[in-house]
This record gives structure tokens, C-alpha cells and sequence, in this order.
């Protein structure tokens, strides 16, 4: 390990895009003068750079480039922690925020544009977001897209944005907040289960796999010590990863129950309240 962190030297552009996302979400908070936001979602949001900066500016990123399990956490870390993170700092506002006016303006005419919110609305439906984040997972561990990430640093930059991307796509769909929410109580529980479920597959397919999957760990390590590390990494997708899909979905189905209760009590009441009106003279 010592020999990795001596190796080790952090890619400055994701320590600069990092610290362009912190800044710009700190300034338009500034800006907005702390409305709108509390201090749990802000903490999540710098949790959620955090996060990224441990996948991919650590002694882990360097790791990852001889060992799969590493390379694996280095993916559960983007798609479990910082996506879902990032998405429940609700960055969309602050950001836009931190830009001049001009710029501002201009953002809020592309938005507007048919062609614009056409995509917007597609990709926001629930089976596409789903559909498009577990594709990309599924894509970018085939064998040959997976080593040409590994020989080439602008496709692992963009194998990493993708995953980023599609994962906040999928996390903002199932955390979206009232009113604007795109799943319905308890529809959201089964979006996240069935998201563990495509998690435990390609996790099941590393572990089992009777020999390694990708050649460029065996030819580095050997191909027992490959195949042994590729069962770990099979095990962190089922493991580590299952923990925080069922976390996640428990959570929703709590808010589920808890929003169904209180439907009840305003039922309730206002079923009281018509059988009292009905008993005052004059009904």
C-alpha cells in the first residue's frame, strides 16, 4: 500500500472540475442567501464531492489499475455514494445561480427550447433513467469496452462521467421531491430494488465466472491471483452495494407508510368535520 501512495498522483482535472462544482454551489448559496436549502442537503452535496475525490483522486484511483476489486469500489463509490449525494444537495439552483446574468439568461432560453425540454422530459421518465444507468453499467463492463478504458485515459474519463452521470439521472428520479415527483409511493421502492437486482447479476457474474474476464488482470497478476480478485469484486457489488439499495429502498418505504398515515388523518378529519357540519341546525 505504501508503494501506492508513493505512485499515486492525483489527476488535476478532476481536483479542478471538483473544486469548480464546490465554488460554484457555494456561490450561488451566497447568492440566494441560504433559501431553499437546508443544512442536510448542503452537507450531502460536499459529501457528495467528497466522495468523488476519494474514487478518483486517491491512492484508490492508482489502485484500480491492477486490481478489479479496486477498479469496483471505485464505481460503487461514484454510482452508491456520490451520485445520490450529489442529487440530495438539489445542485440545479445554486449553480445556476453562480453564473452572471447573461449566462443565466442564456441557460434559461436553452431550457426552454422545444427540442431541450423534449429530451429533458424523456429522459426524466423513470424507465428510461433506469434503463439508460443500468445499459451504461452493463455497456462498460463488457470485456471489450472495459479494456479500453484501462488503455486509454480519455475513454476511463469517460467511462467514469458516464457512470456519473447516468447514476445521478437514476438517484434524482427516485429522490425527487414533492411536487415535482416522477414515481409514485411505493413505485419508487420497487425502482431501487430492481436497481439492487441488476447490481446482484453483474455481481453474481464476477464471482462465479470460472475463469478471469478481463485479460489485463491476468496478465499482470497472474491468473489466479486474477480470478481472486475478481470474486472480491464480484462480492462488493453484492455485498457493500446491496446494503445501500435496500438502505435506500427501507428509507422510501418508510416515507411510503408515513405518507399514507397521514392521508389517512386528513381523511379522517375531514370526514369528521362533515359529519359535525351535518349536525348543526339548519342541515
Amino acid at each position: 500500500m505504501n508503494a501506492v501512495v508513493a505512485a499515486w498522483a492525483p489527476d488535476p482535472v478532476v481536483l479542478i472540475a471538483v473544486g469548480l462544482a464546490g465554488w460554484a454551489y457555494g456561490t450561488g448559496l451566497r447568492r440566494l442567501r441560504g433559501r431553499g436549502r437546508s443544512r442536510a442537503e448542503v452537507a450531502a452535496f460536499f459529501c457528495g464531492l467528497a466522495a468523488v475525490v476519494a474514487a478518483l483522486a486517491s491512492p484508490l484511483d492508482h489502485l484500480a489499475t491492477t486490481s478489479l476489486s479496486a477498479h469496483m469500489t471505485q464505481h460503487l463509490l461514484l454510482v452508491l455514494v456520490a451520485a445520490p449525494l450529489l442529487v440530495m444537495g438539489r445542485p440545479l439552483l445554486p449553480v445556476l445561480m453562480a453564473l452572471r446574468p447573461a449566462l443565466r439568461r442564456a441557460a434559461r432560453r436553452l431550457e426552454r427550447r422545444p427540442a431541450v425540454a423534449a429530451g429533458g422530459r424523456i429522459l426524466s421518465r423513470p424507465t428510461v433513467a433506469w434503463l439508460l444507468h443500468v445499459s451504461v453499467l452493463w455497456a462498460w463492463h463488457a470485456p471489450g469496452p472495459y479494456q479500453a478504458a484501462l488503455g486509454s485515459e480519455a475513454i476511463h474519463a469517460l467511462e467514469h462521467a458516464s457512470f456519473l452521470g447516468t447514476a445521478m439521472l437514476f438517484w434524482w428520479v427516485a429522490l425527487e421531491a414533492e411536487p415535482r415527483r416522477r414515481l409514485a409511493r411505493g413505485t419508487d421502492v420497487l425502482y431501487v430494488l430492481l436497481g439492487w437486482m441488476q447490481s446482484g447479476a453483474l455481481g453474481a457474474l464476477f464471482t462465479f465466472a470460472s475463469s478471469p474476464i478481463y485479460p489485463f488482470y491476468a496478465a499482470g497478476a497472474g491468473a489466479a491471483a486474477a480470478l481472486a480478485d475478481q470474486q472480491v469484486a464480484g462480492l462488493i457489488m453484492w455485498i457493500p452495494a446491496g446494503v445501500v439499495y435496500l438502505g435506500a429502498a427501507s428509507w422510501m418505504f418508510v416515507g411510503w407508510l408515513r405518507a399514507a398515515e397521514a392521508d389517512a388523518r386528513r381523511a379522517e378529519g375531514a370526514t369528521a368535520g362533515v359529519a359535525a357540519a351535518a349536525g348543526r341546525p339548519g342541515w
